[in-house]
């Protein structure tokens, strides 16, 4: 480990620690725990974004409590402080956090047009399957080829920097918006749910992420879409869905979780609703066409 970010590995408990995945390079750290560090405030030094595959227990941040759901990425800035709280039931915990070096995020920041200091508009946010691909490429990267292409580690991390800061509402996104064409509305809400349907996005995520009201973008896209944004989520989520299925030999659990599915009933309920049967009995019949 890193001495740039031992600060932080110090903070976990040895035995969440032993068990925990990461790796590091000279700007960012990627930890994969099996458990959140339970009623221990932790303050942050660096910037911090945690990844919720699952709905994580509550906790108190800056003495505001939060209840984060699963696809969230919940962002900390230098200074912020979190405690988690103890959660009723004990299923398991899957979450990822990456800490990034507060230099190197701002520079990162400036960099893309961002004036001042990094702010966030909120807390949580939703993350986007790009982020998990950059995250993943610099993982394979560090433990594939170790430090023997710097240029490529430095072109990873600054390619999750910049993600991270469009994944987590930063002020210069607001800063950029103003009034354009209900067609160009509908095509920003578009470009929203084909870039996080992996996560469980609502509506009012969409209508956040694009400065508009939810009874206005749901007017708006039907009128130009002729469905729903809803019914769109759920028709993307679809299509990729069915390509996973018909290209890779990823599980029916794996493809449910990557396209944003709630759980395997919940896919394998929606899929049997447009093809008329499961997803397992569907790639089952591919076999057999072959």
């Amino acid at each position: 480990m890193r001495k740039n970010f031992d600060y932080f590995v110090k903070k976990i408990p040895v035995g969440i620690h032993s068990n925990t995945k990461s790796i590091t390079t000279s700007r960012m750290a990627i930890f994969i725990p099996e458990k959140f560090v339970i009623d221990k405030k932790m303050l942050v030094e660096e910037y911090h974004f945690v990844i919720c595959f699952t709905t994580p227990p509550r906790a108190t941040i800056c003495s505001r409590e939060y209840q984060f759901k699963k696809g969230s990425i919940i962002c900390l800035a230098p200074g912020d402080d979190i405690l988690v709280h103890p959660k009723k039931s004990a299923s398991p915990d899957k979450y990822m956090t990456i800490c990034v070096n507060k230099d190197f995020m701002q520079n990162i920041y400036q960099q893309t047009g961002g004036e001042g200091k990094l702010l966030y508009r909120k807390l949580d946010n939703t993350y986007s399957h790009q982020l998990l691909d950059g995250i993943e490429a610099l993982i394979h990267e560090v433990l594939t080829f170790g430090e023997t292409s710097p240029v490529m580690i430095e072109c990873l991390e600054n390619r999750i920097a910049i993600q991270l800061l469009r994944d987590s509402s930063t002020e210069f996104n607001a800063s950029r918006s103003h009034k354009i064409s209900p067609e160009g509305v509908v095509q920003k809400a578009i470009d929203y749910i084909e870039t996080y349907y992996s996560s469980n996005i609502t509506i009012q995520n969409i209508s956040d992420a694009i400065f508009i009201s939810p009874p206005h973008l749901q007017k708006i896209f039907v009128k130009h879409v002729g469905i729903t944004p809803y019914q769109y989520i759920m028709d993307h989520r679809h299509q990729i869905a069915k390509k996973l299925l018909e290209t890779t030999e990823a599980s029916i659990e794996v493809i449910a979780r990557q396209c944003g599915y709630v759980n395997n009933a919940h896919f394998s309920t929606t899929f049997k609703q447009k093809e008329g049967m499961p997803p397992l009995t569907y790639k089952k019949s591919l076999l057999i066409d072959k």
